[in-house]
């Protein structure tokens, strides 16, 4: 073997990359980027339509719950009776908060909250994908 790698590595060329490689790799990058970005923007607007069924559903159970345990009955007597409320305000409170569905209301107010963040996430996206369109680097789509 020849000690004198300088020399041996010297007279070897190195490959030079096909014109326009570069262009290519960057072209199909950014449509990459593209579609990653449409099925983001497709995916958040599929889990905030779901979302908002969900707050919806929530509502409507939320109503059935609080008609069918009385609680409109027993709030009514606030307004139609209210020296008996006051005299009786323990028992009153007590009852109050016992008709008061509250399992319903926490699944109402979850699924309140999901839609919000499923909107968030959407517009998150959505801004992502125009300021793509409009050829400004966001945080998703980084320059070399």
């Amino acid at each position: 073997m020849n000690p004198n790698y300088e020399k041996l590595f010297a007279t070897f060329t190195s490959p030079e990359p096909p014109a326009g490689l570069t262009e290519k790799i960057l072209l199909r990058i950014s449509r990459r980027e593209r579609n990653i970005l449409g099925a983001k923007i497709a995916v958040s607007a599929c889990v905030f339509g779901v979302s908002v069924g969900v707050a919806v559903a929530g509502y409507i159970n939320l109503v059935a719950s609080l008609s069918q345990s009385g609680f409109f009955q027993i709030f009514s007597l606030m307004f139609s009776d209210f020296s008996s409320m006051a005299a009786n305000f323990p028992d009153f409170a007590l009852s109050i908060m016992e008709s008061f569905p509250i399992f319903t209301t926490a699944l109402l107010l979850a699924g309140v909250m999901f839609a919000i963040w499923s909107m968030a996430a959407l517009i998150d996206e959505a801004s992502l994908f125009q300021n793509w369109r409009h050829g400004r680097a966001g945080k998703f789509f980084t320059a070399a």
